[in-house]
């Protein structure tokens, strides 16, 4: 949102109600809200402010995530451990998801 829009102006996104009361709090809440990571036994864990991704989005974060396994020194340790379709296998439980 431009930051030159007047609170008590109507919001731009066309609802009708004045800029305080619809975008600017959504904008203010969306750049103020802190980001938080940590490892588990589950693996890693990242929470950010923002709408959830589409099921489509989440497929191409996991397509993504999956490629860059495949192109570092982790994925050769997996295929020298557990061999080429074990390892596969196991890549295939790396996905994105919402939880």
């Amino acid at each position: 949102m431009n930051k030159d829009i007047g609170r008590n102006e109507l919001c731009p996104c066309g609802s009708g109600k004045k800029y305080k009361r619809c975008c600017m709090q959504k904008q203010t809440s969306a750049t103020s809200a802190p980001s938080f990571s940590w490892m588990d036994d589950e693996g890693l864990h990242l929470m950010e402010p923002g709408t959830p991704p589409s099921p489509e989005q989440l497929e191409k974060m996991t397509e993504e995530y999956q490629k860059r396994i495949r192109k570092s020194p982790m994925w050769d340790e997996m295929v020298r451990e557990f061999g080429k379709e074990e390892a596969e296998r196991l890549l295939h439980q790396c996905r994105a998801k919402i939880g």
